[in-house]
């Protein structure tokens, strides 16, 4: 199986929106990269604080569920590293530096996936690819990598 990372809108749909379509994708997805998945620290506290913003009532719950995301998953801390190299990556490919953050982490801890709806969708960062899972042209893609 492909090393899959995860971005906070993945975790925030499944938290805030469990019922939706994008939720349960979201839950589904969690689900099926814990075996070998990658959340970046970075995607843990962008997650933390839009819980902690948007659904304070939430908020406590969700430093819960970080703690079990933790144990699930890889979390590659943000390094001075891993900062070079996202502003690296910010420089040479006018991206948000802490998109970059999230993707250097991630190509750091070996996936070679990142699921998010936030950085273009296709682009290829030093054989890091970036897929948006809810887009209905991803599908199959996103698919064969579970397999």
């Amino acid at each position: 199986m492909t090393r899959i990372a995860l971005d906070s809108n993945i975790l925030i749909y499944a938290e805030l929106e469990p019922e939706s379509d994008k939720g349960k994708r979201a839950a589904d997805l969690i689900l099926r990269a814990a075996r070998d998945g990658v959340i970046a620290a970075q995607v843990l506290g962008e997650y933390l604080r839009f819980i902690q913003r948007r659904a304070p009532a939430a908020f406590e719950d969700a430093i819960r569920q970080v703690s079990i995301y933790q144990a699930a998953f890889l979390t590659p801390a943000t390094t001075d590293v891993i900062i070079t190299r996202a502003c690296d990556f910010a420089r040479d490919h006018r991206l948000q530096l802490w998109d970059c953050v999230v993707c250097a982490a991630s190509i750091d801890a070996g996936a070679k996936v990142l699921m998010t709806e936030d950085v273009q969708d296709g682009r290829t960062l030093e054989g890091l690819r970036l897929i948006n899972p809810f887009a209905a042209a991803n599908v199959a893609t996103v698919e064969s990598l579970f397999d």
